[in-house]
C-alpha cells in the first residue's frame, strides 16, 4: 500500500517539474499538457487512497 502512495507522490512531482520545466526540452503547450495531467492523476488516485484509508479506519472502529 504504501508503494502507491510512493508512486502516486513521485507522479504529482513530476507533472510539477514538467510543467514549470518542459519548456526548455519541448513545447510549451505540451509540457503543461503533459505535466498537468500527471499531477491531477496523482492527486486523484491519492484522495481515492485516504479515502478508502478512511473508510478501513471507520469500520475497523465501528467493529
Amino acid at each position: 500500500m504504501k508503494t502507491k502512495r510512493t508512486f502516486y507522490l513521485v507522479l504529482i512531482v513530476v507533472g510539477v517539474v514538467i510543467a514549470s520545466l518542459g519548456e526548455k526540452y519541448m513545447q510549451e503547450e505540451y509540457a503543461l499538457s503533459i505535466g498537468f495531467a500527471l499531477m491531477m492523476l496523482g492527486l486523484y488516485k491519492t484522495t481515492q487512497l485516504w479515502s478508502n484509508d478512511k473508510l478501513e479506519d471507520k469500520e475497523k472502529e465501528d467493529n
